[in-house]
């Protein structure tokens, strides 16, 4: 029987990415989301009043302002994900 030998049974262990590329990403991300509230500022203060206080049902409240917050850190991360490690691989090599 053929038996592989110890350094080919396992893969070798992927640390992740680099501190340097995580920190490309962060600063990206804040820059997208003071970009985005800049664009979208008549629209935040016009939502603003329907975040406090909460109304009644709670549950739709709760669902307004999950979804208002995810989409705004959503979109901000991944676009800081993408755009980041482009800028990263860019100039930091």
């Amino acid at each position: 029987m053929d038996e592989l030998p110890d350094d080919d049974r396992f893969p070798q262990p992927n640390p992740g990415p680099s501190i340097e590329r995580l920190k490309t990403r962060a600063v990206v991300s804040a820059v997208v989301a003071l970009l985005q509230l800049v664009v979208f500022r008549d629209a935040v203060a016009a939502s603003r009043r329907f975040l406090w206080p909460p109304t009644d049902p709670i549950s739709q409240w709760l669902t307004f302002v999950l979804i208002s917050v995810g989409s705004f850190v959503v979109i901000s991360v991944l676009i800081g994900t993408i755009v980041g490690d482009r800028l990263h691989d860019r100039w930091r090599v």
